[in-house]
This record gives C-alpha cells, sequence and structure tokens, in this order.
C-alpha cells in the first residue's frame, strides 16, 4: 500500500486560486446572446418614452437658481403629460416590480445590462414576463414639481451605473 504524499504548499495555493469570474451573474447561451445585442446596440436604443426631455442629467448636478443639487443615477426625462407610455428599450426578461409608495418600478435584465423604469403611476407587465423593444411596460406618473409627467430611467451593468445617454440614439 502506497502512502499519501502530502501536496507541496504552492500546488495547494493554485489549487484554490480563482480567476476573477468575467460576471458575477449566472449567465446562460440567451442571456449571452441578449447581452450581446444590447451592447451591439449602444447609441440606437428608442428612449422609454416619446416626446421626452432629459430634465436632468446622468451624474452630480445643480439646479439653475437654486440652492439644489444632487447626483443623479441615471436620467430623469419630462414627459408631454402624465400617463404617457413607457416603453421598453430592449427585448429582456422582467426582473422586478416594485411599488416604492410614492410611485411604481419596473426593473428589465437583458442579459447583464439592467434598465430602471421609476416613477410609474401604472405597470403592465409582471416579474417573469418577456419584453420586446418598444412594448409599453407602464404609465407615466406625475412630474414631482410641475406639469406634465416624469419618469427615472437607469442603466446598469451588472451592479454599476452607466449613463444611459450614449446608449440611447
Amino acid at each position: 500500500m502506497k502512502e499519501a504524499v502530502p501536496e507541496k504548499k504552492s500546488e495547494v495555493v493554485a489549487k484554490t486560486t480563482t480567476a476573477r469570474p468575467e460576471s458575477y451573474l449566472d449567465l446562460n447561451a440567451k442571456d449571452v446572446a441578449l447581452n450581446k445585442g444590447f451592447e451591439e446596440n449602444k447609441g440606437r436604443l428608442p428612449w422609454p418614452v416619446d416626446n421626452g426631455l432629459v430634465s436632468i442629467h446622468y451624474g452630480t448636478y445643480k439646479i439653475p437658481g437654486t440652492q439644489l443639487s444632487g447626483d443623479n443615477a441615471g436620467l430623469t426625462i419630462a414627459t408631454p403629460s402624465a400617463g404617457s407610455n413607457v416603453k421598453s428599450v430592449f427585448n429582456g426578461e422582467v426582473s422586478a416590480v416594485h411599488n416604492l409608495g410614492d410611485g411604481l418600478a419596473v426593473i428589465i435584465r437583458h442579459g447583464k445590462y439592467f434598465t430602471v423604469y421609476s416613477n410609474l403611476s401604472s405597470v403592465s407587465v409582471s416579474k417573469g414576463a418577456n419584453v420586446s423593444t418598444g412594448q409599453t411596460i407602464g404609465k407615466a406618473a406625475r412630474a414631482e414639481g410641475g406639469n406634465g409627467g416624469e419618469i427615472e430611467f437607469i442603466l446598469m451593468n451588472e451592479s454599476k451605473n452607466v449613463n444611459p445617454e450614449p446608449w440611447l440614439r
């Protein structure tokens, strides 16, 4: 009977050291294809609302004539009216629908990318639903400090916020 030979320390370290994964998400073949399609459409994604105007851009901002400033995780988009259709910017799967108290939010997964649509007055999709580019997912709620409607649109690569403006056409 042979005795077990103890492993060298360097062999043990080599076995326990793992490379950093490309993604922390468990991506299947469908997710990888969806992710690739999303990335290939950078600069060509449709706006989440028709006739919307950016009222607060991504990143740090200061509202002129006031002391108000902040850090916007996405885009604040003014709509012509409350109740305007809010649409998915790309094919994906609804990963969550949240009630935020003063409005609703929908999160859609596009491979390793996520889009978040919040300040919705109503939602027409449910968790697990597959959505298509341009499909209505809800209605914009009233703007907090004025006339018309308003939504918050956030783009994330896994858990990191990304400026959505360069992605939209």
